[in-house]
């Protein structure tokens, strides 16, 4: 057997598993596509937000961040109280960092999700280590194109989550017919 065949038969089945492989791979591999919510889209939401919140006789803030938790906007309504920027904040960060883990679209979900089930009697939960930034208070919510989370509202200011919430669900709404992909 002459050398040159005794290397020609594995590197030609290799050869043939790896062209095979590849065949199969190149979606794996495929960017993906992500949508971004123009500023323009993500100031209208949190004013309308702000506005609605107002109209009722709150006095809030609105902030909305991308799917990566950075801020896009934030508008702080006249009288709102200094810590309201920071929550609306903090309820924009927890939905995206975990509406996808949990699968829900609002804080409100998201909490209920997560609060452990009454323990047998002498049990005590240890808890657990705090992630800086996340609040699970009512008023975050997911802001969607088609089933892809491009971004979060949250509002803080009102006297309980649900006015929160129904704020910035009229921020969305106010939006929504202009998220398409």
């Amino acid at each position: 057997m002459k050398l040159s065949n005794f290397f020609f038969q594995p590197c030609l089945v290799l050869g043939i598993s790896l062209g095979l492989s590849l065949a199969v791979v190149p979606e794996a591999l495929a960017l993906k596509t992500y949508y971004q919510l123009p500023i323009s889209l993500a100031v209208e939401a949190a004013m309308e937000a702000v506005n609605t919140c107002q109209r009722d006789g709150y006095n809030v803030t609105a902030t909305v961040v991308n799917r990566e938790g950075l801020v896009q906007a934030v508008i702080r309504g006249d009288d709102a109280t200094p810590h309201t920027i920071e929550y609306s904040l903090y309820k924009a960060f927890t939905l995206i960092t975990l509406g996808p883990i949990t699968k829900e679209d609002s804080t409100e979900a998201i909490a209920k999700k997560m609060t452990p089930a009454p323990l047998p009697v002498g049990s005590v939960p240890l808890a657990p280590n705090p992630i800086t930034g996340l609040s699970f208070s009512t008023g975050g919510l997911a802001i969607k194109v088609a089933d892809q989370l491009v971004a979060a509202i949250g509002v803080s200011g009102s006297p309980n989550g649900d006015l929160d919430q129904a704020c910035g669900i009229k921020g969305i709404e106010k939006i929504k017919s202009r998220l398409v992909p």
